[in-house]
């Protein structure tokens, strides 16, 4: 059945990829592009792909925060590596290779695996409302993208309502698991060692970081807006409920590699609104690019900054012992 969803999915993204080119063709058809291929264009391109790596950090600060929850330490720096080099592997069709990459990376490294289990959990639905949150509120703020959730409230209210009660059944769990393990299954009492979920502090503080990484990719995508269009008027609010709103919806799309087709169609549907066909259309094609360099740069980051393991320095017999010393 899972399998199905994906390969439906990936249908989808495929559909939906098709349509975004049929559209950007017939939207570009007569227009001077060159207009766009400008140093300032590309130097708007490179600062806000340079953004991506930093807001990655945030989820490394989460996931420490939500792993020290369950009992298990570690820096900051370790897992950001982890999730720099895993995620790359989101362009591979069915959108799962990159948890299957973290999920092996982490456990080689020590992560135990219950910890994995328990905080990649909670890692998807804290991100989905988190995105729900900044996307909504970003969108409120702005007219147009007021406009635009009014016309698709009844799709976000029910994605909101079912992560909503995802996290109130984990809560639920955590109360109600113990005893009813202990009391119909006692055999598996010992995994009841340790937490089953974060405190709510730690849940919390990482809720916190990830609404701070969509607001910093709101503001790489402003940074492109800036510099590739200068001349029009931009509404920043409506950009970052945009991307935000568009990731959340490829998050949950299954198949589409890294989202495609299926964030760029939503991201023409809400740009079109404030920016001519053609300037959208442009828009979003840049910022499909700045997010393939930002993910590259991150992956560079993660190779950089993960410490190595099994390279020990060579050991040095001292002046005073021999070679063959004990």
């Amino acid at each position: 059945m899972r399998r199905f969803y994906r390969v439906l999915g990936l249908i989808a993204g495929l559909i939906v990829t098709a349509f975004f080119v049929w559209y950007v063709t017939r939207s570009l058809r007569g227009h001077n592009l060159s207009a766009y291929a400008t140093p300032r264009a590309a130097l708007g391109i490179t600062l806000a792909a340079l953004v991506w790596p930093f807001a990655a950090l945030p989820l490394a600060w989460a996931w420490r925060d939500l792993l020290a929850g369950v009992g298990t330490k570690k820096h900051w720096r370790e897992l950001y590596g982890i999730m720099c080099i895993s995620q790359f592997a989101k362009y591979v069709p069915g959108n799962v290779a990159q948890y299957a990459g973290r999920v092996g990376m982490s456990l080689a490294r020590g992560i135990p695996a219950r910890a994995l289990a328990v905080t990649l959990i909670m890692e998807t639905l804290l991100l989905i409302a988190a995105a729900l949150t900044v996307g909504v509120s970003t969108g409120v703020v702005s007219t147009i993208g007021l406009d635009l959730l009014q016309h698709h409230s009844s799709q976000l209210a029910v994605i909101l309502a079912l992560v909503v009660l995802a996290i109130a059944a984990l809560f639920v769990i955590r109360k109600f698991a113990p005893p009813l393990l202990r009391r119909f299954a006692p055999r598996y009492t010992p995994a009841l060692d340790g937490a089953l979920l974060p405190p709510t502090a730690h849940l919390l503080r990482a809720f916190a970081f990830y609404c701070a990484m969509y607001l910093m990719t709101g503001a790489s995508t402003i940074v492109l807006a800036s510099f590739l269009v200068p001349g029009a008027p931009h509404d920043y609010w409506l950009l970052t409920a945009s991307l935000t709103l568009a990731w959340v919806v490829g998050f949950v799309t299954p198949g589409a590699p890294a989202g495609l087709g299926v964030r760029e169609g939503l991201l023409l549907l809400m740009l079109t609104p404030a920016y001519t066909a053609a300037v959208a259309s442009v828009m979003v094609i840049a910022l499909r690019i700045v997010t393939t360099l930002g993910d590259v740069l991150i992956l560079c980051g993660g190779l950089m900054l993960i410490p190595r393991r099994g390279i020990e320095s060579p050991i040095i017999p001292s002046p005073r012992q021999g070679p063959n010393a004990p």
